[in-house]
């Protein structure tokens, strides 16, 4: 079974694109998490709530970016772009494959399940294989 990172370990081209998705992931972060985060903590509010809300905004902002454009602020800057391996991506496909966003650790569990599983497409995390897309150079 050759796995996804069997693929990594050789291939220079997708190392320079696994980092270009981690670079767009940190630029989307700080265009949601840091204002949401400085807000809220200025007005009062706990330290949970911050981070919740923060964690459903950023699910919102890739999801509709995904569908509507084909990505995000950090995805165009980076020169990638996310789409369905089937057609057009759809609004189930864009939810999907952004659902692992709401919370970091289940990113992170998203793109090792995603690494570690035989696909023919190395570039995909888990939820880009359930929901039938990838990211690609655009």
């Amino acid at each position: 079974m050759v796995t996804g990172f069997d693929y990594l370990s050789k291939d220079k081209d997708l190392q320079s694109h696994w980092l270009r998705r981690f670079v767009a992931i940190v630029i989307d972060a700080l265009i949601i998490y840091l204002p949401v985060n400085i807000f809220l903590n200025i007005i009062g509010w706990s330290v949970w709530f911050p981070f919740l809300l923060s964690g459903v905004l950023f699910f919102l902002y890739c999801t509709g970016f995904d569908l509507l454009v084909g990505g995000t602020f950090g995805k165009m800057i980076m020169k990638l772009k996310s789409v369905s391996t089937t057609g057009k991506m759809d609004a189930a496909q864009a939810l999907m494959r952004n659902i692992s966003k709401i919370f970091a650790l289940f990113l992170v569990l998203d793109w090792i399940i995603g690494m570690a599983l035989d696909t023919n497409d190395p570039r995909q995390k888990w939820t880009d294989q359930l929901a039938k897309t990838s990211v690609i150079l655009h």
